[in-house]
């Protein structure tokens, strides 16, 4: 396998920051170019995008004065104290923090206490949770001098980061949470959190988070098919193939890469090349948007990789090309393979424009350079015609000026990566391909082509590539890097040793602890952050009990780091790694919804014990998959869901009332849910839906209740009418219970964020009625009795203790396997009514 060094260019600004800066300006772009791209470039899009964001609203939070702050009140979590600043709330839920601010625009609303900093250290920050509404930033604060050692924004949705910041000569911080410049109330729940010091390497370089973390680095290779999946018929083991996507196509010797990022290499093109394919396609889509016709007349601004092989593309499409960079060595490259005309110097690089065009300026500008200056922007409005296009592929900033823009009437088009269907779920992740008639050029198509030019000779990737290194030589090419020494490569290869066979799907580490004599161990399949900050701290209180002896996940990255920060002795990449070692007893199954099934079935025919978050199956015959495992043993392993709200001490409480009821139950349950998008991954085919995914709670809560099999279910969603809203998080539905009782759940996505409860449930049994208030208090309607109250438990510690148990006492589960099929069941049934199945 051979995979391209891609950050050598990113690592090197490919074009002045500024045209007129002098050299102190030059220096400081290069230092501050690396520091940024070993933080953003070899990131996973998304981190990018947030990192991307956060430089940007840090650059505002600097120019603002400096602040001082009293607290109104003190929070203790953990380490950390809070200190409450603004004028929104702040309160514990359990064992997370719940923060609303208020609607200040940039206006800080809590901080930490001081962290001292030793010297040479880098304060780390590690922190998990969800922001339900608006914008985030978080950062740390040099404590002494009120100055930002570094920030960073959160958007809405979950998160679970590690960032590892170079303290700048700072001898404290202090943890900050503000307002990031929405105007409005923000919400945020944070699980976890955490601050680190970590000390400088052992050559007294500035401590990156490559180091201390592991990264999915790299996203360009080439190599041998070793396996392929399900569903998948065009390729078969021994091709050769080019791959793409960071996250995915890193650097490693084997890697798993979704069918649409994966390219077959054709005949003539050499594997070496061919691992240059991603660069390659990102100079492609570039070319492509800017819809080049022949004998055009094109600039490039940045010769650095990426605009190297732009001018190639652009002469192999019969046009004429000017290129400019700040560093004429690059210069000197492009003109060697073919470039028309090219400078280091732009106010030379705009006579040759002229000269070229005769003062009509170039048809087309593509920008593959990388700049925190507007002017790189300006001058390609400047050099191009009117009615001209300026096609922006690499990352400089956006002030543009309008009276050149608006008088020439220029198009400005931007290059999404490698092409249609790059950040689109659909496409790269459930491999559903755009129709060829109306989508001519997708990014595999894109990657397909690219290959064929350098199969044809229309382009030679030979003399852009400097280096050859081998793996064990990999880190300390990335630390030349870093240093930012003249004379850097301008593309490196990574070679890999042939490998005879695939490798093992789990590994032990070194440094590991030990189980005492008599533990469950039990491996964590999924990584996550759910399954990390709250499934194992709620395993971990029972340390009599449970120890934890793997990890399972699909990022290595992921995976490998919480393995190694835990202590833990198996990693493995798949569930099969870990199902034939004998010491291990229990399997927690926290990963995406659409592979529990196949998990929990493999778990028992591997007689291993299974808790499995909800839902336990997103289909009929994903339950039947499962039903069938567990049957097939005459004493089958314990199995246990997630259903953790009939532990709660609320609902353990109001059963221990009702358990001698004369009448039926009456069960009213409103779970006002709040709004999740509709292309995120829960509600997508590998989530389910939120009926599915999160409603079986529910129903669970009204089997327990009622202590009946269900006879009878009814279901009524609302018509979205072409809103952004589903049918599946919007709906009523009704049970009937053999002993005569009913539940009745409405669930919606319209409610308030604010201002009303998220979970309420209603019981009214032999003349009063209980309500339990999101977990929080059980009282008794007829006379205004508080029965329970406490700090928000919604049972997770008391489920996982009770299996606990279990598995140690030889007994039987706290959940009865046929009701934990039963409610699935029920979940796929209202389902089916929804959605006109049923």
């Amino acid at each position: 396998m051979i995979s391209v060094g891609t950050e050598v260019a990113s690592l090197r600004p490919s074009v002045p920051s500024d045209p007129d800066s002098g050299i102190l300006d030059k220096i400081q772009t290069y230092n501050s170019l690396a520091s940024l791209y070993l933080g953003k470039a070899i990131r996973n899009p998304g981190l990018a995008a947030r990192r991307v964001q956060s430089i940007a609203m840090n650059r505002v939070r600097r120019g603002l004065p400096n602040k001082t702050v009293q607290p109104r009140s003190s929070v203790n979590i953990g380490e950390v104290i809070w200190n409450i600043i603004g004028q929104g709330k702040l309160k514990v839920d359990g064992s997370s923090l719940h923060l609303i601010t208020d609607k200040s625009q940039f206006g800080y609303q809590c901080v930490s206490q001081d962290f001292s900093i030793p010297k040479g250290h880098s304060p780390c920050l590690e922190i998990s949770g969800e922001v339900e509404e608006g914008l985030m930033c978080v950062g740390l604060l040099s404590g002494k001098h009120g100055k930002w050692i570094d920030s960073f924004t959160l958007g809405q949705g979950s998160f679970d980061e590690r960032f590892v910041y170079e303290a700048g000569g700072a001898e404290d911080a202090t943890l900050v949470i503000a307002n990031a410049g929405t105007g409005s109330s923000s919400s945020i729940r944070i699980a976890g959190v955490n601050v680190l010091m970590i000390p400088p390497d052992q050559e007294g370089l500035p401590h990156s988070e490559m180091n201390q973390q592991g990264w999915n680095v790299g996203y360009s290779l080439a190599g041998e098919v070793v396996a392929v999946g399900e569903g998948v018929s065009d390729l078969a083991i021994g091709d050769m193939v080019a791959c793409a996507g960071a996250g995915s196509a890193n650097h490693a010797e084997y890697v798993a890469v979704k069918r649409n990022l994966v390219c077959p290499i054709p005949k003539g093109c050499d594997p070496r090349w061919a691992a240059t394919t991603t660069v390659g396609t990102i100079a492609l889509q570039g070319v492509r948007r800017a819809n080049i016709e022949l004998g055009e007349k094109v600039g490039v601004i940045g010769l650095g990789l990426i605009g190297q092989m732009t001018v190639q593309i652009l002469r192999a499409a019969g046009c004429r090309v000017i290129g400019l960079d700040i560093d004429a060595t690059r210069v000197e490259r492009a003109l060697a393979q073919g470039m028309d005309g090219g400078t280091d110097d732009p106010d030379e690089f705009k006579r040759l424009v002229i000269d070229a065009t005769c003062g009509h300026g170039l048809d087309k500008t593509l920008i593959t350079a990388s700049s925190k200056s507007s002017r790189v922007v300006n001058l390609s409005m400047e050099i191009t015609r009117m009615k001209g296009c300026v096609v922006l592929v690499g990352d400089v900033k956006m002030d543009i000026e309008r009276s050149a823009f608006y008088r020439k009437e220029i198009n400005l088009l931007m290059s999404t990566s490698y092409g249609p269907g790059r950040y689109d779920r659909e496409y790269e992740v459930n491999g559903i391909d755009y129709p060829y008639s109306y989508v001519r050029w997708t990014e595999n198509r894109n990657m397909e082509s690219f290959m064929e030019l350098i199969a044809t000779g229309r382009i030679d990737m030979e003399p852009l590539i400097d280096r050859v290194v081998s793996l064990e030589k990999v880190p300390e090419t990335y630390k030349e890097l870093v240093k930012g020494d003249k004379n850097l490569p301008l593309g490196v290869l990574i070679k890999y040793q042939d490998q005879t066979a695939v490798g093992e799907s789990a590994i032990s580490l070194r440094g590991h602890r030990k189980p005492k004599e008599g533990m469950v161990n039990f491996v964590l399949v999924g990584a996550g952050a759910f399954g990390t900050s709250m499934l194992v701290p709620q395993l971990q209180k029972r340390k009599d009990v449970f120890f934890l002896k793997g990890v399972v996940s699909s990022n290595a990255t992921r995976g490998g780091n919480y393995a190694r920060s835990q202590g833990i002795e198996l990693l493995a990449s798949d569930i099969k790694g870990v199902l034939d070692n004998s010491d291990v007893h229990l399997a927690v199954i926290a990963t995406r919804h659409d592979k529990h099934a196949k998990q929990v079935a493999a778990a028992i025919l591997a007689e291993k014990h299974v808790f499995v978050e909800k839902p336990l199956a997103l289909s009929w015959d994903e339950l039947d998959t499962v039903d069938t495992a567990y049957k097939e043993h005459e004493k089958p392993p314990l199995v246990m869901i997630g259903f953790n709200r009939r532990f709660a001490p609320a609902l353990q409480l109001l059963k221990q009332i009702i358990e001698g009821r004369r009448s039926p139950l009456v069960i009213n349950y409103r779970l006002n849910a709040g709004y999740i998008p509709a292309d995120s991954w829960i509600q997508a085919a590998e989530g389910g839906g939120r009926n599915v995914g999160e409603a079986c709670h529910m129903y669970d809560v009204f089997r327990f209740l009622a202590g009946a099999p269900v006879t009878s279910i009814q279901a009524q969603a609302i018509n979205p009418q072409g809103t952004a809203y589903l049918r599946n998080d919007n709906f009523c539905a009704t049970m009937g219970y053999e002993d005569g009782s009913i539940g009745n759940l409405v669930y919606t996505a319209l409610g308030p964020k604010q201002g009303m409860s998220k979970e309420y449930i209603e019981v009214f049994v032999d003349g009063n009625a209980y309500i339990v208030d999101d977990f929080k208090s059980l009282v008794r309607a007829g006379d205004s009795a508080e029965l329970w109250s406490g700090d928000v438990d919604k049972g997770h510690f008391e489920e996982l203790s009770r299996f606990g148990e279990s598995i140690v006492g030889d007994g039987e589960a706290p959940i009865p396997f046929d009701e934990i099929i039963e409610t699935s069941a029920v979940a796929l049934h209202v389902e089916d009514l929804l959605y006109g199945r049923g």
